[in-house]
């Protein structure tokens, strides 16, 4: 079964808040879908992650905290 317009275009404007929030970058490496930034479960590999984005480990997890923030109480 497909996602609702509903969902799709809330999923739209959660991904531009983060975006306006300075995670534009964080974002397009998850949305991208490269396979070094995922395991083959599909969990984030924060590892493969970190090199993507060129950052430390210590910044991906602050980052991904102020996202968890900025989007409040859904996830």
């Amino acid at each position: 079964m497909g996602k609702s317009m509903t969902d799709v275009i809330e999923q739209q404007e959660l991904i531009q808040k983060l975006i306006d929030c300075g995670y534009g970058k964080l974002v397009e490496v998850l949305l991208d879908g490269n396979s070094e930034v995922y395991t083959k479960k599909g969990r984030l590999n924060k590892s493969g992650a970190c090199r993507v984005l060129g950052w430390k480990p210590k910044e991906l997890e602050q980052a991904l905290d102020q996202c968890r923030e900025i989007l409040g109480d859904i996830f």
